[in-house]
């Protein structure tokens, strides 16, 4: 039978493969049927015992059982059949579970003995050993285990059939090596224990690095205590930290092994004394004293051959044949190993800790914390008198919330001075770059680098001096890189970046640097806006993506300080981009600054003032729109400011808006005349776009001419408007035709990056599918357009959301259908762009009747867009349902 998972005091059964790595090289195949055996005798042994086997590690398994005795019978019932070598580990205690894993205390328990063991040897706690009786045991003693900061009593199980006589436990307090007990449990991490452990097979230096604080301690002792039955003479630990003039460090590690002087000088001593052991070297902190410390390793490595060393830096040692291991932050999110480090580490100081419904503040502590161990940990700590919600809400002053107590302020017990020690070793140059480099949000390339952060500094860095700098940065686990865009990037921590952020303001530069900052991102939004308006499209798209926190944060300051031309700049030529982008981080910032730059006469007004006309139709807000529309259109004449009249398209949008076909089309006529259209022609592809829209029968040469214009000018989404316009002329002819339009323009749009008319046009695609016998394909596929339409309520996809209207009506959703209406139609008409929408409407008003109708629309219209998209969602799903089972 198969049990449920147990609750409050669990007994937990931990098996593996002992040698397993080495089966699975020498024999495979043998080693995969083998394995297939084992699986299935353990599964058999602990579902006939009630046991819940809750985890397959690979060359073992994870059980939980709510009766001692049955987890130590089924043990015994295992081992009888098992041909592989299997140890076993089984202990008892509180546990929580979450969702299908188990976490606390027994398990790091279970796993401890279970690693003490041989194959074929079946190992207790004595919390397990309480609770039963009748079995034949033999008390193997206290014993020292790794990751257990007390003894633990441990004994072996006796049974007919099984073997009794066995090695020495491996546990640490019979091999060699000074390793210390660790105080805390070790959280996670599982997978890279295993991974440093396989490079200690392959390399003779393996060099954790990785930022203060990140784990790289921790990670070396619990692999060095994991491994060290691997080596005769044991692991031994050197600490480095305290070693502050590198001309003592042999010395200093000699004294471990309390080696003697030689006339020779301390390394031949060390050397010497170290030439035939076979041991684990774990070097910890070396970057203080890196070069010293890389010679040294040299040395033994070249003189010793039994010597493997552990060494663990803020950056590599540089040693040929150096295995460099980065050590990454923990993992993120509510049942993560950085939540489960919080609990624990909150239930050290108050055992009764329950995160509760408050579990995403911790997650949202553990992200804000980078994920990194020490910052975790001091942050849990402070659940003493703090809540979890006041911990997160503090954490903008992170290095004085989290110093650790009084007793323990040495370098790695406070956030601030894990940090220092870092900043410290940079040089003069490195240290000025850093902190630079804290003005940048979301990451930085090299050229924004090199114009914001080399600067005044004895002369200006140049590109391949930024380079150099930025690789030292990186080597010293200071910056991070990021290899997922088009563009190398750059990023640091958010830890890092408050720390160096401080020194930039104490430094009395952080006013220029964020000057230059804004300027730098200023003349990158205009550059990018004049791809956007070209072939090049998709670059103004990689822009945004990658810097709209630049952007952002260099807009806000601009403003702030009243930097009129920068702040300008980003309004204008961000906008658009990112609109088309489904991000609504710039609605607004062109209204905001329109006064500033009425006020300065820029350049750049007929487009700040368009791009407030566009964000605020966006929105719903007409009126507003109608306004800077308007003033575009005239500053867009006047010889003192650069023409763009892409006002008219905004002002044709509205009007069909409100229900003013002839006046749209009129607006977009005069606005594809004008001069300054012929740039992008993006107001000839409105109109032709508009016309099919509310079925404008254009002459076919007009057609043809206007499509060659707006094809030889190159802007993709201007071409896909176009043909999206055509498509929905051919449609009242040929609907073939029509399809293979939409489809080549929603190809455009997606090769381009154009999200935001990609959704409106799939949406009159989607229309005329829905016309077919099967609507099921439509309705599956509205949901894309409803899920992006709730990302950011753009009106332009309002009338994608009037087909859907259209189509549920249909199919008998009526009060949905018009709830759906009501939010989607919030001071605006629809019934020119959305054929059939206006004789609906009618129908089903009729059906129910004046009341239960505007009952059921003002309903859907006090809706926000997030709950109108889960009420589309909701009904889309019930409509595919009602046709499967009508099917």
């Amino acid at each position: 039978m198969t049990a449920s998972a147990p609750s409050g005091t669990v007994t937990f059964l931990f098996t593996d493969i002992e040698g397993s790595t080495r089966r699975w090289e020498e024999e495979p195949d043998a080693m995969q049927v083998a394995l297939a055996a084992h699986d299935d005798v353990l599964r058999a042994a602990i579902e006939a015992r009630g046991g819940w086997l809750f985890k397959n590690t690979g060359d073992g398994v994870c059980a939980a059982f709510a009766s001692a005795r049955a987890a130590v019978d089924a043990a015994i019932d295992a081992q009888r059949e098992l041909e592989l070598p299997v140890r076993m580990g089984i202990a008892t205690g509180e546990a929580e579970r979450r969702g299908d894993d188990y976490f606390g205390p027994p398990l790091n328990r279970a796993a401890r003995v279970r690693g003490a063991g041989h194959g074929g040897q079946i190992l207790a706690a004595s919390s397990t050993i309480a609770l039963v009786d009748g079995f034949e045991l033999i008390d193997l003693g206290p014993r020292q285990l790794r990751d257990l900061s007390e003894p633990l009593q441990i004994f072996q199980v006796c049974a007919d059939g099984l073997r009794r006589d066995f090695p020495p436990l491996k546990t640490l307090d019979r091999v060699p090596g000074n390793l210390p007990t660790q105080a805390t449990s070790f959280v996670g991490r599982d997978t890279e224990v295993t991974a440093v452990r396989e490079a200690l097979r392959a390399h003779r230096l393996v060099t954790l690095v990785g930022v203060g604080g990140v784990g790289k301690t921790r990670l070396a002792l619990q692999t060095a205590a994991e491994v060290l039955d691997e080596y005769r003479d044991g692991a031994w630990l050197v600490e480095l930290a305290p070693i502050l003039d590198a001309a003592e460090l042999t010395e200093g590690v000699a004294a471990v092994f309390s080696v003697p002087p030689q006339a020779g000088g301390w390394r031949d001593a060390l050397i010497q004394s170290l030439r035939g052991r076979q041991m684990l070297l774990v070097l910890d902190n070396c970057e203080h004293v890196l070069d010293e410390a890389a010679s040294l390793v040299e040395g033994l490595i070249a003189a010793c051959p039994g010597v493997t060393i552990l060494a663990t830096s803020r950056e590599a040692l540089g040693v040929a044949g150096e295995s460099a291991w980065p050590v990454p932050s923990l993992g993120l999110g509510a049942d993560s190993t950085a939540s489960t480090l919080f609990i624990e580490r909150a239930r050290d100081v108050v055992p009764d800790f329950d995160p509760g419904k408050d579990l995403e503040v911790v997650a949202e502590i553990c992200r804000r914390l980078d994920g990194i161990p020490l910052a975790i940990e001091l942050a849990a700590a402070r659940v003493r008198s703090m809540s979890q919600n006041q911990i997160r809400d503090r954490l903008d002053e992170r290095f004085r919330l989290l110093t650790g107590s009084r007793r323990s302020m040495e370098r790695h017990q406070t956030l601030r001075h894990a940090v220092q020690w870092s900043y410290d070793l940079l040089n003069d140059v490195e240290r000025r770059v850093l902190q630079r480099a804290s003005v940048f949000a979301g990451g930085f390339a090299i050229a924004a680098a090199t114009t914001v952060c080399g600067d005044d500094m004895d002369g200006e860095l140049d590109e391949i001096e930024m380079l150099d700098v930025l690789d030292s940065l990186v080597r010293k686990s200071l910056i991070n890189v990021d290899r997922t865009s088009e563009e190398l990037r750059y990023s640091m921590l958010e830890t890092i970046r408050q720390f160096a952020e401080e020194r930039l303001a104490e430094s009395g530069e952080g006013e220029t640097v964020r000057d230059r900052h804004a300027v730098f991102f200023a003349g990158q939004a205009e550059a990018s806006f004049e791809l956007f308006r070209g072939p090049r499209e998709l670059q103004a798209y990689r822009f945004v993506d990658d810097e709209i926190a630049n952007v952002r944060a260099a807009f806000r300051w601009a403003v702030d300080q009243g930097r009129a031309d920068p702040a300008i700049r980003i309004a204008a030529c961000t906008h658009a981009a990112a609109r088309f982008r489904l991000r609504t981080e710039t609605f607004g910032w062109a209204a905001e600054v329109a006064g500033m730059a009425r006020e300065v006469g820029h350049r750049k007004l007929p487009l700040v003032l368009a791009m407030a006309a566009d964000s605020a139709w966006g929105l719903g807000q007409l009126e507003e729109a109608k306004r800077f529309g308007r003033e575009a259109i005239a500053a867009a004449d006047e010889d003192r400011f650069e023409s763009i009249v892409w006002a008219y398209a905004d002002l044709a949008q509205i009007a069909v808006y409100e229900g003013d076909v002839e006046g749209s089309l009129e607006l977009l006529r005069r606005g594809a005349a004008h001069p300054a259209d012929r740039r992008d022609r993006l107001v000839l592809a409105c109109l032709i776009s508009m016309a099919g829209f509310v079925g404008h029968q254009l002459p076919a040469d007009e057609i043809r001419e206007s499509l060659s214009q707006i094809t030889a000018a190159g802007m993709p989404t201007a071409i896909a408007f176009a043909l999206v316009g055509k498509a929905a002329i051919v449609a009242q002819d040929d609907t073939t035709a029509a399809i293979e339009l939409y489809h080549e323009a929603i190809d455009m749009l997606a090769s381009c990056g154009d999200r935001l008319i990609e959704q409106a046009v799939r949406g009159q695609l989607v229309s005329l599918l829905a016309r077919s016998e099967d609507p099921d394909p439509a309705l599956a596929s509205f949901v894309a357009i409803v899920n992006d339409w709730q990302i950011c309520g753009d009106t332009l996809l309002a009338a994608s959301i009037g087909h859907l209207v259209v189509l549920l009506a249909r199919l008998g959703e009526r009060e949905g259908a018009v709830q759906l209406y009501g939010a989607v139609t919030r001071g605006i008409e629809l019934e020119a762009l959305v054929p059939g929408l206006d004789a609906t409407i009618s129908a089903i008003r009729e059906v129910m009747g004046g009341a239960a109708f505007d009952s059921a629309r003002d309903a859907g219209a006090s809706l926000s867009y997030q709950a109108a998209g889960e009420l589309a969602r909701g009904l889309i799903q019930r409509a595919r349902d009602e046709l499967a089972g009508s099917g």
